[in-house]
């Protein structure tokens, strides 16, 4: 049946409806996917996940020169040895560090060896105090 008309080209079917919906709430479904799992602004780490900052142990804390001649007279009460304050090295936030912080701060405030005394058996109890350690001289007046 060759009658030389030819024949019209073959009509491209056009996509379904139904074929456009799926491929949108596909992409839309693999966008909320990947965008939920970024962070939003000023948003911090996960939550499940501690920071570095939590791993890492804390450094002792470091007392000043006049702290460093009086800390041995008094215990620890970090709860992991039994050493003077002076000799302790560890880092508990509870312990060491803030009772050397204490004595720092005391120090600091230019009070003399028995109001020191006085304050840290206040805060810490009687236990803190070193049993046997030399009293302070008594003060003399001035000439």
């Amino acid at each position: 049946m060759e009658s030389g008309v030819p024949l019209p080209p073959p009509r491209r079917s056009r996509p379904s409806f139904l074929v456009l919906v799926l491929v949108a709430a596909l992409a839309g479904g693999a966008a909320f996917f990947f965008l939920r799992r970024l962070p939003g602004p000023g948003a911090s780490k996960t939550a499940g996940t501690p920071s570095a900052e939590a791993l890492l142990p804390s450094s002792p804390v470091l007392l000043n020169a006049k702290a460093a001649i009086i800390a041995d007279r008094y215990h620890c009460l970090c709860g992991d040895c039994s050493d003077t304050l002076g000799k302790c090295t560890c880092a508990r936030d509870k312990g060491s560090n803030e009772m050397k912080s204490t004595l720092n701060k005391l120090a600091e405030e230019k009070k003399d060896l028995h109001e020191i005394d006085a304050a840290m058996a206040i805060k810490y109890g009687s236990k803190v105090l070193v049993q046997g350690a030399p009293s302070a001289p008594a003060s003399s007046p001035a000439k």
